[in-house]
């Protein structure tokens, strides 16, 4: 676990206590931990990385009962199916700053025609709506060069990153870019875990209708079947 997965690890543990979990849902796009307290929070599931064979997690069966605390040091762990179960514990324990913005990320950004973004996984939603504001957009995919990020005015990191254990390299290759945002619902909102790093914004999700959430996570749904139950704020760092 690198200094920065410890820190998220340490605040979820303060702020979870000595909740336990009450029940984990792997889908086919996302993960759900919600605790016995009701809560709950999401991390993206790394099919591409699941162990093949009828069971891809060998601690399947104990999870429901543990204390919050057994599992987050799994995140940035080895096992990427247990980092994913990691940091939506983690994130079922947080909620945004109380100075987070309650706003759409791309009004944040304020984005400028001709301005040079790069994606680091492809965020398919936000997509269309950042090409109609005439910025230079380039993807990368895992194992794409990231020299991209050295002259780029913004860089957007999915914080699967932090589950596979990608995020280090990809911030050191960061240059001198305006904004540097970590998305998604597996985002942790812990900015402390971020200062000295050159990430300035986090846009993540909090899971506000759970029977909605957890019926689109147990049918293999994404971010466009959960909807509204998600709430997204965005925090700086």
């Amino acid at each position: 676990m690198s200094s920065m997965e410890g820190k998220i690890a340490s605040a979820a543990g303060d702020a979870g206590g000595n909740r336990r979990i009450e029940e984990v849902v792997i889908g086919l796009g996302y993960t759900l931990v919600r605790l016995h307290c009701g809560a709950a929070g999401l991390a993206y599931t790394p099919r591409e990385e699941l162990e093949r064979g009828c069971e891809v997690f060998g601690d399947a069966g104990s999870l429901a009962g543990r204390e919050l605390r057994e599992v987050l040091p799994w995140i940035g762990g080895n096992s990427a199916i247990a980092s994913c179960i990691g940091l939506a514990a983690a994130n079922a324990a947080l909620r945004p700053p109380d100075e987070c913005l309650h706003t759409d990320l791309l009004d944040t950004l304020g984005l400028r025609q001709g301005e040079k973004v790069v994606m680091v996984g492809r965020f398919k939603p936000m997509q269309p709506a950042l090409e109609e504001l005439g910025i230079q957009l380039q993807v990368l995919e895992r194992g794409d060069p990231l020299r991209a990020l050295r002259d780029c005015d913004v860089a957007l990191i999915t914080a699967t990153t932090i589950i596979n254990r990608t995020l280090g390299g990809i911030l050191e290759a960061t240059g001198e870019a305006r904004e540097v945002v970590i998305l998604g619902p597996s985002t942790p909102y812990i900015p402390a875990a971020f200062l000295g790093t050159p990430v300035t914004l986090l846009a993540g999700s909090v899971v506000l209708d759970l029977g909605k959430a957890r019926r689109g996570v147990s049918e293999g749904g994404g971010t466009r079947t959960m909807g509204k139950a998600l709430g997204r704020w965005v925090a700086r760092v």
